[in-house]
C-alpha cells in the first residue's frame, strides 16, 4: 500500500471559461474543472512529491512567493501557507489549491493532491 502523500502541479498564464476547458481548447497543464483529475495528467507534470507537510507547504511558499497575489494586501500569503497547513495536517486525504490572478496579472494555479485516493486515478509514481 502506497502511504500518503502530495503531488504538486502548477499553472500560470491566462484563464479559461469552463466550456473552453470542456471543449479541450486549453494548454494540457491547465487545472482541470475536478480537482482529482489533476492526478490523471501525465507524470512530466508533477513539479513535486510530498510526504511530509513541512515540505509541502515549502514548495507552496517558493510558489506563492514567486507569483505574488494581486490581493496580497487582503489575503497575505502568510495567511494563506497557514490555512493550507492546518489543512494538511488535520484533514486526511486532503488537497490544497490555489487559484488567483497575479500582481503580473497571470492566471496562476498551484495545487498539493492527495495521493492515493479512493476511487481516484492510480499515482502517478506507481502504486495505487
Amino acid at each position: 500500500m502506497t502511504h500518503q502523500h502530495w503531488h504538486a502541479y502548477a499553472y500560470t498564464g491566462r484563464s479559461y471559461p469552463d466550456s473552453a476547458i470542456r471543449r479541450g481548447e486549453v494548454p494540457a497543464d491547465y487545472p482541470p474543472i475536478e480537482i482529482k483529475d489533476w492526478l490523471g495528467r501525465p507524470r512530466a507534470q508533477v513539479r513535486g512529491t510530498y510526504a511530509v507537510v513541512d515540505e509541502a507547504v515549502a514548495w507552496l511558499e517558493s510558489e506563492l512567493t514567486q507569483n505574488p497575489p494581486a490581493d496580497e494586501e487582503h489575503f497575505p500569503v502568510w495567511d494563506r501557507l497557514q490555512r493550507s497547513r492546518q489543512t494538511l495536517l488535520l484533514t486526511a486525504g486532503a488537497d490544497v489549491v490555489h487559484g488567483y490572478y497575479s500582481k503580473a496579472r497571470q492566471f496562476v494555479s498551484r495545487a498539493l493532491i492527495a495521493c492515493p485516493r479512493a476511487g481516484g486515478p492510480p499515482c502517478p509514481h506507481g502504486g495505487t
